[in-house]
């Protein structure tokens, strides 16, 4: 009997939330980069809503001027660190660390992730990174002048990976056998040498802690590049994507999932979770006004030149206070998609090229618009893209600290159950239970068990 396909959720925690302009809200929170109380109430309202996981960024750049374009990148903390303290005040919810490929170390992070997944009980997860093209600053802070570049920092990342599945399997089970009679606390023989020897690293191994929980930990991966793709298809059980519209990622889908074949795997294992942003409250007109409050608190001046290059004609004689309606025609809205969800997004007419200029300085809006509505209106949304195979799931950017992510919790989760397309309990204990994928044999008890056959 095929088991029903649910929606999965999980929860992206930004230190001030994600819109560039929001944490000027009055009611917004915006100490998250340390305060321990946030963090936990966080944890405890995803766990509330029965979230499969909880993802912590990384940001390895340092530099105190990024506060100018995106001030979630000054200060972040260590990602691990947060897990450990989330997995102590929660039962269930998945617990996914970031870490970049090109900058880390493979032991290191294999006996960190390893170590998370015994504390939390078989939750951890990994998200690997690599690093952007001609972003430097992250390298000055590991004795490096630049970044790698593509196909090297990919095949820096295969071997990252291959390392650290390989020391995940260093350790069969039945190492353990306290045997205080004989004097035997360990069977030596379920422990194996990886050896692994490639162009970045060298590790021999074993892993100084048995097998995790989960035999191997979840991976997600992001990224554009047909490398990307690749990699995905070989390693990751989730990857986290864009979201450009319902038609872009119906075919986004597609082709992301048709990495998977060469390797044998099931696609309906493997997870596509876009981030969005979620404006919601009890209706849609007030959702769309916080929307539009949030877009008046962008303090950079109009700039007309801007929303010309991006609609592709010149509006700087155009006063910013006219709304667009009353000057771009039906051709310009049937070739730029991102001003159809402005439209959208605001909710009504209104919207001036003021306004318009406000939504592209709101970092995120274009390349990842935001749904605004009551909780229904969410909800349906979701539903709809959910069925259409545009996405497997979402992951909730709020826009600013805390309150919508409260919002999301108790006005969008009930709508989705109702409409049965998302659980009503947690029915795993492992984030590899929550995804529905089976914890995979030992490839060292596998390989003595075939040459055992043979």
């Amino acid at each position: 009997m095929t088991k029903k396909r649910l929606l999965k959720l999980a929860y992206s925690a930004w230190p001030t939330a994600r819109h560039a302009s929001a944490w000027r809200l009055p009611e917004a929170f915006n100490n998250g980069t340390v305060d321990p109380v946030y963090l936990a109430d966080t944890a405890r309202a995803v766990e509330r809503g029965l979230f499969d996981y909880y993802f912590m960024g990384n940001a390895i750049s340092s530099t105190p001027d990024a506060q100018g374009f995106w001030h979630n990148d000054v200060f972040k903390l260590e990602g691990f660190t947060v897990a450990s303290y989330v997995a102590a005040i929660t039962r269930n919810v998945g617990l996914v660390v970031t870490v970049n490929s090109s900058y880390q170390d493979p032991f290191d992070t294999a006996r960190a992730i390893v170590s998370l997944d015994h504390l939390s009980n078989g939750r951890a997860g990994l998200n690997i990174v690599t690093g952007l093209e001609g972003v430097d600053a992250p390298a000055q802070n590991y004795g490096q002048v630049k970044h790698i570049t593509g196909d090297e920092k990919y095949r820096k990342a295969r071997e990252f990976i291959s390392v650290i599945n390989g020391l995940s399997d260093s350790w069969e089970d039945g190492y353990f056998l306290d045997d205080r009679a004989a004097g035997r606390f360990i069977d030596t023989s379920k422990a194996h040498a990886i050896d692994f020897k490639g162009d970045h690293f060298s590790v021999r191994g074993p892993l100084n802690l048995p097998r995790p929980p989960q035999g191997q930990i979840p991976i997600i991966h992001a990224g554009g590049s047909e490398a990307s793709f690749q990699y995905g298809g070989e390693f990751a059980d989730i990857r986290f994507s864009p979201f450009v519209s319902t038609e872009w990622n119906i075919e986004y889908y597609r082709k992301v999932k048709s990495y998977l074949e060469p390797f044998g795997r099931d696609p309906d294992s493997f997870f596509i979770i876009p981030g969005i942003t979620f404006f919601v409250a009890g209706t849609d007109v007030e959702a769309h006004r916080k929307f539009r409050e949030v877009q008046d608190l962008v303090v950079s001046q109009y700039a007309p030149a801007q929303v010309s290059a991006l609609v592709g004609r010149d509006v700087s004689g155009i006063d910013g206070h006219e709304k667009i309606v009353d000057v771009l025609d039906t051709s310009d809205f049937e070739k730029h998609q991102w001003l159809r969800t402005a439209l959208a997004a605001f909710g009504d007419e209104q919207v001036t090229f003021r306004d318009l200029f406000r939504y592209i300085a709101n970092k995120g809006h274009l390349n990842q618009p935001p749904v605004v509505g009551s909780g229904k209106t969410v909800a349906n949304w979701i539903a709809e893209n959910f069925e259409a195979r545009a996405l497997d799931g979402v992951k909730l950017f709020p826009p600013y600290a805390r309150t919508p992510l409260d919002a999301f919790v108790d006005l969008v989760v009930p709508e989705l159950q109702r409409l049965g397309i998302y659980k009503t309990s947690y029915e795993a204990s492992t984030l590899r239970g929550h995804l529905g994928i089976e914890r995979p044999a030992n490839r060292f008890t596998e390989g003595a068990s075939r040459l055992a056959a043979e």
